[in-house]
């Protein structure tokens, strides 16, 4: 008997198996033949959502890039990087991402909570490196601790980690920089040259990934300061990056709270504190950052469009189909007389959702396959979800599946399959007042997206062009950098080299001028040495400014077309070392009334060589940095050792010219690799991120846009299908064609006012909150929001037209034919 029952309960199991096969079969079949019959509405349906889902797939691999930063530290969250921030008088003024020296030996001693420290300090010096006869330039070089290696993740290829940084005179290389060396032969134990020192290479390690604001190519040793005469205990300037790594459950809120008597005994007024690592790269705009960040704002702005245009994608579906439930009225009624529940119902349109869902995720996958070259140098990042070889993008594209399917479908679903059948039966209208209404929200919201999309991207076109087009205080056009093949401090053989150089350069004939200088206008301000407590002679010290000091020759300004407020360049005759000329910004804030009084001033600069210096002159403010940043207040001393060799040339062949400075230099220093940029093309590699922001807005703003029309298009084209025999009556009765039109555009029209009353105040607000990073910024100007309303009219005008034009020129015979 309990065979027989077995038997049996098996057989039914197998029963109800294959009758839900055949139904989702029939389901199919049934879900594709609609598609098949309404093929115009099916095409706009998936390529809407395949668009939506590949510019969801995009920006959301730019979202996450952005949030990944550090996370291959295992520690990460562990570590924190320490900050001084700068009063003057009690008030906060800026801060500083570089501390003293001596900060991380006291820290670990003091403070229980911290279990390891590391220092590492930028080391400009040994940018160029020689290793047999060639020499080679080194993008970046930091001085570290040993520490840096059990604190970071940075694998070893070559070596170990125990003692590769524990002695002078020792380098760690990346894979990378040690193929350009070596070849593929072994470089540990090999020796290159720096600076005119010895350096031993100790290790290896795997190249340093992009999302991190820790970028290097080389770390050398610390004792190596030590014994190039750097003062390890020196707590006047401040030189490195401090960072800690805290015990695991540590408060940070503590640790910055017995932070506060460490900074009063050592740095009086100011104050450190410490910010988490990953924090960095968003949300830390310090003076003195290794590298330009990312913003926050920004990161957050591109999600919300990724959210949006996947939204409108779904959106469009619901409205077509909402929009369409005339048209399944009756097959709908006849499944309800007989006997389809209403489970049954919405399980067959819920299929016809998923099948239509996943075309267009097919779609959208090799839509995303062909484009992302252009993808990744639009952004000019590396593809962190690694397409179709990670879990996580097919995790991302599982969920966006299913938020589609259930976004897109189960509305519609639920709406048809409610009714009761005889009321089905009966309808005649063309869906309920809640459904009209629904639509008319949902297209107001997609024009309220389009807006804002739309002055998002005229903001920031605006601004851009504002930075570009702004006076900077100097001219940094036509003006050729080449890297100098000696660094340091200069002896007489230097000098001499130099002087030999500039001179030999300035006879070249399309070269205007030719000046040295310690560093230049927007690179990284780690090339200026910074002093506080710098004041004027005799008064008291001004503890808590910064002050940034640029060594430049006697032919820097005018080269650089810079303008002397008052006084002069140097003068010759008196020796160069005793004076210094400032900026109208520093001349403030040293408390002259005006710079005519600060000049023949001394000033008092707590350096031997530098103290009681006088200043010959007071230049006009210039950017030192981009736009984003305040202008700096600059000290100005000679320095005819400079690390570039900035020289002007004239708009007459210029690639000739190039040439010729090539030649003069391959004359003077053979073998030393000669790499040259344009000063203005470096000045504006400060404005990449937010070019790269631009132009992303910009591209999946016409995604958006392009999205939105077609869910228009479906909505218009269904609308003149609908009404096509009231377009014939009026036809008749003598109605123009331009008055179709109007007619059957009016309602389009209104609901995108709507959308521009909307979007504008969003739209308004979250701009503002943008320019907010920026120093310098325009102002948002109302005619900026009517010139993309009108762009919005215009768009769903055209899109509208493009359906209500051919029904308005339509024959009336044809419409009124079935009549």
């Amino acid at each position: 008997m309990a065979a027989l029952i077995r038997i049996w309960q098996h057989s039914c199991i197998r029963w109800h198996y294959n009758q839900n096969i055949i139904m989702l079969i029939n389901y199919l079949k049934i879900a594709w033949r609609n598609l098949r019959k309404d093929s115009f509405y099916t095409v706009i349906n998936v390529l809407g959502l395949a668009l939506a889902t590949a510019a969801f797939l995009f920006l959301i691999d730019f979202v996450q890039f952005e949030y990944s930063y550090e996370d291959f530290h295992p520690k990460a969250k562990d570590i924190y990087r320490v900050t001084m921030d700068r009063y003057k008088d009690g008030e906060y003024v800026v801060t500083d991402c570089e501390t003293n020296f001596p900060l991380a030996a006291i820290m670990k001693k003091r403070l229980p909570e911290v279990m390891e420290t590391v220092r590492l300090q930028t080391m400009e010096e040994f940018s160029t490196v020689n290793y047999g006869n060639q020499s080679y330039i080194v993008d970046k070089v930091y001085a570290a601790d040993p520490t840096v290696f059990t604190m970071f993740n940075f694998p070893f290829v070559e070596g170990v980690s125990a003692h590769a940084l524990d002695a002078p005179m020792q380098v760690v290389l990346t894979a990378s920089l040690a193929r350009r060396l070596f070849g593929d032969s072994p470089a540990k134990g090999k020796t290159i040259k720096a600076l005119q020192l010895l350096l031993t290479v100790t290790g290896v390690i795997k190249d340093v990934p992009p999302n991190t604001h820790l970028k290097f190519d080389m770390l050398v040793s610390f004792p190596t300061l030590s014994s190039m005469g750097w003062k390890m205990d020196n707590w006047q300037g401040n030189n490195n990056f401090t960072y800690v790594q805290l015990a695991p459950g540590a408060d940070l809120a503590v640790v910055n709270r017995k932070l506060l008597p460490i900074s009063k005994e050592f740095i009086q007024n100011n104050r450190f504190t410490a910010e988490p690592i990953k924090d960095i790269h968003l949300y830390s705009h310090k003076t003195f950052e290794p590298e330009i960040n990312g913003d926050a704002k920004s990161v957050r702005f591109m999600l919300m469009i990724a959210v949006l245009v996947l939204l409108i994608g779904s959106v469009n579906y619901v409205n077509l189909s909402t929009a369409r439930a005339s048209n399944r009225v009756k097959e709908i009624g006849m499944r309800r007389v007989l006997g389809s529940s209403r489970s049954l119902l919405i399980r067959q349109l819920m299929v016809e959702t998923i099948l239509v869902n996943l075309l267009a995720m097919c779609l959208a996958l090799m839509i995303v396959q062909l484009l992302t070259p252009a993808y990744v140098q639009l952004i000019g990042k590396p593809i962190v979800l690694q397409l179709f070889s990670s879990r996580t993008f097919w995790g991302i594209c599982a969920a966006i599946f299913v938020f589609n399917c259930l976004l897109s479908g189960l509305y519609p679903a639920i709406s048809l399959s409610g009714t009761k059948a005889i009321t089905v039966m009966q309808r005649t209208s063309t869906g309920t007042s809640q459904g009209n209404l629904l639509r008319r929200m949902l297209v107001v919201g997609q024009f309220a997206a389009a807006l804002l999309v739309l002055s998002a991207s005229l903001i920031v076109y605006r601004q851009l062009s504002f930075m570009r087009g702004q006076d900077l205080g100097l001219n940094p056009s036509q003006v050729l950098v080449v890297k100098n093949a000696i660094t340091g401090m200069p002896d007489s053989t230097v000098n001499l080299q130099n002087k030999t150089l500039r001179e030999s350069l300035s006879r070249l004939p399309h070269v205007t001028q030719v000046a040295m200088s310690g560093s230049l206008p927007g690179v990284s301000l780690h090339e200026l040495a910074t002093m506080s407590g710098i004041s004027r002679y005799g008064s008291k010290s001004n503890e808590g400014l910064t002050f940034y000091l640029y060594g430049i020759d006697a032919h820097f300004i005018p080269n650089m077309q810079m303008k002397m407020a008052a006084g002069d360049n140097f003068r010759e005759g008196y020796p160069y070392e005793n004076q210094v000329i400032i900026s109208r910004q520093a001349a403030k804030i040293l408390g002259f009334a005006s710079p005519e009084a600060a000049v023949g001033q001394k000033l008092s600069l707590q350096i031997s060589k530098l103290d009681h210096t006088v200043i010959t002159g007071v230049v006009d403010d210039y950017h030192q940095r981009s736009l984003k940043e305040s202008i700096l207040p600059m000290i100005h001393w000679y320095y005819n050792g400079g690390a570039y060799y900035t020289i002007r040339v004239d708009t007459k062949d210029v690639q000739q010219t190039i040439t010729a400075v090539k030649q003069v230099w391959d004359a003077q220093y053979p073998g030393y690799p000669f790499e040259y940029h344009f000063m203005d093309e470096l000045f504006d590699q400060q404005y990449k991120s937010d070019q790269q922001f631009g132009q992303i807005v910009k591209v999946f703003s016409l995604f958006t846009l392009f999205i939105t029309c077609l869910g228009i298009l479906g909505l218009t084209a269904y609308n003149v299908t609908r009404r096509t025999k009231e377009i014939g009556i009026r036809k008749v009765l003598g109605a123009s064609s331009a008055s179709i039109v109007r007619l059957l555009s009016q309602d389009m029209v209104r609901l995108v006012l709507i959308a521009i009353v909307v979007g504008t105040p969003l739209s308004w607000y979250m701009m503002s909150q943008w320019l907010e990073d920026f120093a310098y910024h325009i102002e948002i100007q109302w005619w900026m929001f009517v010139l993309a309303g009108l762009m919005t009219v215009l768009i769903a005008l055209l899109t509208v037209s493009f359906q209500s034009v051919r029904a308005a020129l339509t024959n009336p015979v044809r419409s009124l034919r079935s009549e």
